[in-house]
């Protein structure tokens, strides 16, 4: 139920007909497109083309569309065959992900090789599609303080392949301490009242209150100042929200403008979308930025608007050391990169000796041929996993206490020589693709019942572990043992 008080802001801000449509859309969206089957999915073009994947879900019943907001977005109506949505997002083909969240990356417009941060990261969905953009080359830094929350992000990250991230949890102040003018793009996406999820069943408009949008406006004030400092001359932040009123959008950026001389609304973001054929939905009330009002783009409630650094900023010393002790849990400033336990972060790269003994364990149970390992990636050893990395992200400096994202090897044992190794479950993900040694195609009824924990049987395989699909997805690892046979996957929810 929406209060009076939020008619009579809506209806003060974009008028009666306007407001009364918008507050039509929240009250019947969600049952509508439910009604429907509509899905708005982004495809992994890291991983598949959008013209393949959207040939799979029209052959499996859907009527498939491309987003007009994204060129990486399709829209699906109607109701498909069994497993059609889950195979291809559990091989890490896509990710469900509204259209208007997918825009947020076409303003950004991260470009190949450059160093990009997402400040509030999780769960995923606009880090993963800044890393697509980058072609997993350059470095994405994705950072988020809720742990619970960056669990998921980190999965998601994993899940589609992304080898050029580092995922950290710091705070803004001290990020804008280890990384001043450091980043070519920032996308800026902090907690807001979430007006626009009203459409949804997220939505609660029944706590909305103008206090509420103070709060987050001075807390989004805060943050779009810390991000600001780490952006380079001559790069774009952009800030984001999934509300609409002017309190948190326009209010802040224009606060933000006013006391920052050396910050200015990039002006080419219009004429970019334009080249690059990308819809900007029609706008209301002269209002700054860009907004999605739900009766019009059939989206949840989104607002963005691109900012660029004009000139570089100068911080003194006193404003610089006063900034990191105000956020940060340690008694003194931190002058240097460090973790937790005080240590400088080290990207331990394995060296070409050291790393023999993985590439040739690849090659020689799945045929992945050790060249291109090397020429493509390199590994990283911790807490007995092999991560996979791009040759670009040690070009940045790790953060304090980060974590990257594929594990693809497991590994015991001390020494390399001596160590046992099987592919990861994400390791099988990311390769199967590729991969023809050693994969089990899955029939109908083995698939099925392995997803339902029911034994399956498989003539003339050797023990052992193989990469099983099923109609060419990567499922995961299958475990043939003497007496029992296993699928080792997660419970595809």
């Amino acid at each position: 139920m929406l209060k009076d008080v939020f008619k009579d802001y809506y209806r003060e801000l974009v008028g009666t007909e306007e407001s009364e449509q918008f507050f039509s859309s929240i009250e019947t969206s969600s049952a509508a497109k439910k009604e429907e089957g509509f899905r708005s999915i982004r495809v992994n073009t890291l991983r598949i083309s959008k013209k393949e994947l959207a040939k799979w879900f029209t052959s499996q019943g859907y009527d498939v569309s491309d987003s007009p907001y994204s060129s990486d977005g399709l829209e699906l109506k109607g109701s498909g065959q069994e497993w059609a949505l889950k195979l291809p997002y559990h091989s890490g083909l896509t990710y469900p992900q509204d259209a208007a969240s997918m825009f947020a990356v076409e303003v950004l417009n991260p470009q190949v090789d450059e160093h990009v941060l997402d400040l509030t990261a999780a769960p995923g969905g606009k880090s993963t599609h800044i890393a697509q953009r980058l072609g997993n080359t350059g470095v994405l830094v994705a950072n988020d303080l809720d742990t619970r929350r960056i669990k998921a992000l980190q999965s998601n990250l994993s899940r589609l392949g992304i080898v050029n991230a580092y995922v950290t949890r710091l705070t803004p102040s001290r990020m804008a301490n280890v990384y001043p003018e450091t980043f070519d793009r920032i996308l800026l996406d902090p907690s807001c009242s979430g007006e626009g999820l009203f459409v949804t069943s997220e939505g609660q408009p029944e706590y909305w209150n103008k206090k509420a949008l103070k709060h987050f406006s001075g807390l989004q004030f805060g943050l779009l100042r810390q991000a600001f400092q780490m952006l380079k001359p001559g790069g774009r932040l952009l800030y984001s929200t999934c509300t609409l009123n002017t309190i948190e959008n326009d209010g802040v950026v224009e606060d933000f403008l006013a006391k920052t001389p050396e910050a200015a609304i990039d002006e080419t973001v219009m004429e970019e979308l334009k080249t690059r054929k990308i819809h900007v939905p029609e706008q209301l009330a002269g209002l700054k930025g860009i907004r999605f009002w739900p009766h019009k783009t059939h989206t949840k409630g989104f607002f963005c608007i691109a900012i660029t650094k004009i000139a570089p900023q100068h911080f003194s010393r006193e404003a610089r050391e006063e900034n990191s002790f105000r956020h940060s849990r340690f008694k003194k400033p931190v002058k240097k990169h460090r973790d937790s336990r005080g240590a400088t972060p080290v990207l331990k790269i394995l060296r070409e000796h050291e790393r023999s003994t993985y590439d040739r364990f690849l090659e020689e149970r799945f045929d992945l041929k050790s060249e291109d390992l090397r020429a493509r990636y390199d590994w990283i050893p911790f807490e007995h996993h092999l991560y996979l990395v791009s040759k670009d992200l040690k070009e940045l400096a790790p953060p304090p206490g980060f974590s990257l994202s594929l594990p693809v090897l497991k590994t015991y044992g001390k020494e390399a020589e001596d160590q046992d190794m099987k592919l990861s479950h994400e390791g099988a993900i990311y390769f199967g693709l590729e991969v023809e040694q050693n994969v089990v195609q899955l029939s109908k009824d083995q698939f099925e019942a392995a997803m339902k924990n029911q034994p399956v049987s498989f003539e003339g395989l050797d023990e052992g572990m193989y990469l099983a699909k099923y109609l060419q997805f990567p499922i995961g690892l299958l475990k043939i043992g003497s007496k029992r046979t296993e699928l080792l996957v997660p419970k595809m929810a």
